[in-house]
């Protein structure tokens, strides 16, 4: 079994200025057609390189005044299948169910996804902390469900994550296997998952830097590892590894499960 885990950064491109920690602010305000293109056509040929029984996505439009197309999921499921790739899955809004956020014009088209090629159903639980609460649920096979979660950029805000996500877990597990993904935004270092891998009983499988170096990153972050995968040690990982594709400002992962 492969999963494939990618930050898409909304098909932006985010070729980013100020020495990469700033995005291009016309592009992240208005969009760029030709870049959101060039983007999906990336990423779709990833996938069909890959060829991944799982697709986590993280930033993904679906369907604000940036996008030309009416749902970047919709949009790929669509040009997956024209490539004779036959996934499915879901989209949720990332920052809440209802909420005053997910309410607002522009942040209540944002989201994550799964795709499968299963196309196995897909729940969404959201986290009490944090704006980017998210969190999606799908189950891989009957001994196995992935999580997959895009973590605030608030050392704060992610510790008291975590430490609701392990609850969840614990409750949803039900004697199966677990990989939880995407973006933990870990920039203090896989020390941050401590508390999440001895209470949920996961181990972390970091497959390398998955953000590019900056010129100021040791004065404001201690790791580029951002993007990686926490695994019940029963899992046999027949590989973990940094995709070298750059689609956004953060390069994809994956991870593959002997069974």
């Amino acid at each position: 079994m492969k999963i494939l885990s990618c930050n898409a950064g909304y098909l932006l491109g985010y070729q980013n200025v100020l020495w990469g920690y700033v995005p291009p602010p016309i592009t992240s305000l208005l969009g760029d057609t030709d870049v959101e293109r060039r983007k999906l056509d990336q990423l779709v040929s990833l996938v069909e390189r890959e060829r991944p029984d799982v697709v986590s996505l993280v930033e993904l439009d679906r369907g604000s005044h940036r996008t030309e197309t009416d749902g970047q999921f919709r949009t790929l499921v669509e040009s997956l299948r024209d490539r004779k790739l036959a996934y499915e899955g879901d989209v949720a809004n990332k920052y809440g169910n209802g909420g005053i956020v997910d309410s607002l014009p522009f942040y209540g088209h944002l989201g994550n996804a799964v795709l499968s090629r299963s196309g196995r159903p897909t729940t969404a639980h959201y986290l009490s902390t944090g704006r980017k609460r998210l969190v999606l649920e799908v189950s891989l096979a009957s001994d196995i469900v992935l999580f997959v979660v895009h973590l605030s950029l608030r050392a704060r805000s992610r510790t008291l994550q975590l430490r609701e996500l392990a609850a969840l877990i614990d409750e949803r597990a039900r004697g199966r296997d677990i990989v939880v993904t995407g973006d933990f935004n870990t920039f203090d270092g896989t020390d941050e998952l401590t508390e999440l891998t001895d209470r949920a009983g996961l181990e972390p499988r970091v497959p390398g830097e998955t953000v590019p170096s900056r010129p100021l990153d040791e004065l404001f972050v201690d790791s580029r590892s951002l993007d990686l995968f926490c695994c019940s040690p029963t899992i046999d990982v027949a590989r973990c590894d940094v995709l070298d594709v750059q689609l956004s400002d953060h390069r994809p992962v994956v991870l593959e499960i002997n069974r």
